[in-house]
């Protein structure tokens, strides 16, 4: 394995993030803007009558200091502060509750946390509602979205004609006409639900090829979320000797208390290795051992290290866990094959050459993912069974096309090693929840009770089934018509009619693929971020022009406001009183400024819309907003170290009189005015204590009495129902088999690099990369390998024209040797700016994901073949010098 070369020091906490950022701070060079202060910006964030960060001249006690709420895209749950003054924020920190240990950590926020007060109150702020001047109820004028002009008009106009759309469209097409493209089924909406449904859309663009039916392998439904196959973080920093850290960057994607946690085990003296395309931060903050694989090659480089574990142990012994295997697996080998097997094949013999005549060597895989034989070498020694191995793995390898096979391969290879069920061993994703460790959550909130119930409206259609309702907390699975288009269909099936239904990928509900036509006419969206996040920008672009309406409503105008009819504003989280959990603290959000504006918060935008619709606002919501508030905070609960959950919050006559509500005072651990104070309530932990959490220990400690949840009650490697959910909705006919195969990916002949998105520090996903000043500080280039760039007449700080089938793209370029050659790294997050000509001068990745679904309907948004020539037609404007502002004219 590639030794990375940038040592980094032993650090204390203080300085951790900074060398973090620090040791990566060459991927920047060349590209970022000179430093500069921007008084005019200032001017613009004070018109907006809630920020005026960066007066340098305001006492830290000169004004009140309010708990803050990142608009987190992480997972994480971080402490932030805002310093209010004259109801403006003025500054920001972050936690400062109490002294900062392992044992009782401070909750650090990270540089896009303690920017959230200027992403909601910054000069793109949406504050009153518009029209775009054009549109009207007889003639759309479609084609001019995105270059129309924009009318400031009232509430109740704006409230009028979106409740006017509604009825005509549902009355008139139905349902199956009305389309919400990012809803994944995760944040419904009351009023198209109560209305009789919509079409939908599903994407892998988070998790990839783990939103398969996990159960099936044998892992537990919360296994993508890191909670239950993880081990807790005393148990990892005290005693894992490796951690495998696999196609993911938590110094970047998990800045604050994860990346804490695995610094912490290196001082340890725990070993790391990173596997991927890019030397990211996590390789150079963690010293680690790089792993070079080609971005959708991860399944080549996979049975490559199981064939070397299987010849290292045959030749040298010690590699692989047999016992392991064959007690708490099945369908390794012939040993373990299950009596009901369809299939006289297992994962072992596949990767010796036995049915298709080839070993998958390490010399057959390093053709093909381009990682030296030695190190495919390497590493299956070091994932053997010898030491304590952490196999934790993030996502990206899974966002390919290609990848349905991912999860069952990595979960081999850590089978194989036994490297599950006991101490310093675990596998899963190990930050994902934002916090780096596993187990039951040791502080939970009660239910708020404002969860609505849509079960008592007449719908103004008739939908094809009854709408499953919700209350708060619960899963949610399916509109009225129960149709759900994959993001790469996303578009067709507004231009083209068509689409292929295949249910929904959240929680395994699949259905045997169907063909279906649809007539859409209206687009729905609440805080979307489809034309950024999802496939096909451009042609997604034509799909907005084309239907008869599109409304919005959000707290910036994103991509989807801009080709809009109407925006509605809505406030955004710091104008909300909130809490929020991780497994071992609560966290309290006050409202941190509320500036003098229309915009409103989402469910009285839902409540005037139901009105209007003829619905009781009062039937759908059934509880005020402050009374779902204190039912959190009354029915929250601590665990004790019997394993016992408490009342966590003293509530006192005069608690509940001052916040309005119903309820009756109790005694709990803490009074509820001192954690409002405070703003946090940590469970103080130490090494060896009763939460410490071995993950599945229960089943590895009896297996017969703690089954998994797949139908053997063990991890199948060969797995009889993954093989049929996946042929049953494979896009392109192919066929899966019950363990995992290599199946090749074509590559277009005409295109050279394989380009993926790492995460980047300005933004998680579409959030926080309207930031002005995340964007100066960190200016999204395109990492280029020095080789590559050479070859290609590139130099550092150079502009890059990036093209594929689907789009076209304009970035810097930032040469470094940090990342395969063959290769391109565009920082995601981008937010899309088309120009005349149809090219995307704001970088985003999204505008090069095109083309059709296959397999289980994987979008490819790390592997995309793509050309790369320098660009010397014009200047780029530099991102934090333009910004998308939706402003009605004078």
């Amino acid at each position: 394995m590639a030794k990375n070369t940038t040592s980094a020091p032993t650090l204390n906490r203080r300085s951790f993030v900074a060398a973090g950022v620090a040791a990566s701070a060459c991927l920047a060079s060349g590209c970022a803007p000179e430093a500069k202060v921007d008084t005019g910006k200032e001017a613009s964030y004070a018109q907006q009558g809630a920020y005026e960060g960066g007066l340098a001249n305001t006492s830290l006690n000169d004004g009140e200091w309010k708990f803050m709420e990142c608009n987190k895209g992480c997972g994480g749950g971080c402490v932030n502060m805002a310093l209010v003054k004259d109801g403006k924020v003025v500054r920001t920190k972050t936690d400062s509750s109490h002294e900062d240990s392992l044992e009782h950590p401070q909750f650090r926020g990270c540089l896009r946390g303690r920017c959230a007060a200027e992403l909601d109150f910054g000069p793109d702020r949406l504050t009153y509602p518009v029209k775009r001047k054009h549109w009207s109820p007889d003639d759309p004028h479609g084609e001019l979205r995105g270059q129309d002009e924009w009318e400031r008009i009232s509430w109740d106009e704006a409230l009028d004609i979106v409740a006017d759309q509604l009825k005509k469209v549902y009355t008139t097409y139905g349902p199956r006409a009305v389309f919400y493209p990012w809803d994944q089924r995760n944040d419904r909406t009351p009023v198209l639900d109560a209305c009789g449904g919509y079409i939908a859309s599903w994407d892998t663009q988070s998790f990839g090829s783990y939103l398969m039916d996990l159960a099936q392998l044998g892992l537990p439904e919360v296994a993508y979320g890191g909670l239950g196959t993880v081990n807790d973080r005393f148990d990892i920093i005290e005693n894992a000797q490796t951690i495998v850290l696999y196609a993911q960057d938590p110094a970047w994607s998990a800045i604050a208390f994860a990346a804490w946690n695995l610094r912490a085990a290196k001082d340890k003296g725990a070993r790391f290795v990173c596997v991927g395309p890019f030397c990211n931060a996590s390789a150079n903050a963690f010293d680690a051992d790089w792993v070079p694989v080609f971005p959708g090659t991860d399944t080549a480089f996979m049975l490559g290290v199981i064939f070397e574990m299987l010849r290292l142990d045959e030749e040298e012994g010690g590699i692989i866990d047999w016992d392991f295997l064959h007690k708490y697996c099945i369908g390794f080998d012939d040993e373990s094959m299950p009596q009901d097997a369809t299939l006289n094949e297992n994962i072992k013999g596949y990767v010796l050459g036995q049915y298709d005549g080839i070993p998958k060597t390490a010399s057959w895989a390093s053709a093909i993912c381009g990682t030296p034989e030695s190190t495919i070498t390497e590493f299956a020694r070091t994932v053997g069974k010898q030491d304590n191995v952490v196999m934790s793995h993030g996502y990206a390898a899974a966002r390919c096309s290609g990848s349905e096979d991912i999860p069952q391969l990595f979960l081999t290879i850590a089978c194989m090693g036994g490297h599950m069920g006991k101490p310093g061993n675990c596998y899963g994703p190990l930050w994902v929840d934002g916090s780096g460790c596993g187990g039951p959550a040791l502080v939970k909130l009660g239910k708020g009770g404002d969860g609505w119930d849509v079960s008592s409206c007449v719908p103004l259609c008739s939908p094809d089934e009854k709408v499953v309702v919700r209350e708060t907390g619960s899963n949610i699975i399916r509109t009225a018509a129960d149709d759900n288009v994959n993001g790469l269909e996303l578009y067709n099936a507004v231009l083209d009619g068509r689409y292929s239904n295949v249910g929904i990928c959240w929680g395994g509900q699949w259905r045997p693929i169907e063909e279906r036509e649809c007539d859409i006419h209206l687009i729905w969206g609440e805080f979307s971020s489809a034309l950024r996040a999802g496939a096909d920008i451009l042609r997604g672009i034509e799909a907005f022009k084309k239907v008869d309406f599109v409304v919005m409503r959000d707290h910036v105008p994103k991509m989807d406001c801009v080709y809009a009819d109407i925006v509605l504003p809505l406030a955004g989280r710091q104008q909300q009183e909130s809490l929020g959990t991780r497994r071992e603290e609560v966290c309290y959000y006050s409202v941190v400024a509320s500036p003098d504006d229309e915009a409103k918060p989402n469910r009285w935008v839902n409540e005037q819309l139901l009105e209007r619709l003829g619905y009781d606002p009062a039937q759908v919501y059934p509880v005020s907003p402050q009374q779902a508030l204190y039912n959190q905070m009354a029915g929250a609960t601590v665990m004790n170290e019997k394993g016992e959950y408490e009342t966590l919050f003293t509530i006192t006559q005069s608690d509940i009189d001052e916040m309005g509500v119903e309820g009756a005072p109790q005694e709990g651990k803490i009074g509820l005015s001192e954690f409002k104070e405070k703003g946090i309530y940590t469970v103080e932990r130490k090494a060896g204590d009763a939460f410490t959490h071995i993950g599945l220990a229960d089943f590895f400690a009896d297996p017969d009495a703690n089954p998994l949840p797949s139908a053997s009650g063990k991890f199948e490697l060969f797995c009889q129902a993954k093989a049929e959910t996946f042929n049953m909705i494979s896009f392109d006919g192919r066929t899966f088999k019950p363990y995992p195969i290599y199946s090749e990916q074509t590559k277009p002949e005409a295109y050279r690099f394989r380009c993926f998105s790492p995460h980047y520090p300005r933004s998680a996903g579409s959030t926080y990369s309207n930031v002005l000043t995340l964007r100066e500080a960190w200016p999204a280039p395109l990492l280029l390998n020095s080789k590559d760039a050479e070859n290609l007449g590139i130099s550092d700080g150079d502009v890059a024209h990036i093209s594929s089938a689907a789009g076209s793209i304009l970035r810097k370029v930032c040469v470094t040797s940090l990342i395969m050659e063959g290769t391109a790294g565009l920082p995601n997050g981008c937010w899309p700016k088309i120009d005349e000509e149809g090219i995307d001068r704001g970088g985003c990745g999204s505008t090069l994901i095109g083309g059709k679904p296959s397999g289980m309907g994987v979008t490819g948004h790390n592997n995309v073949w793509v050309n790369i020539e320098k660009w010397e037609d014009d200047e780029l404007d530099e991102d934090c010098e333009w910004q998308s502002v939706i402003q009605a004219s004078a």
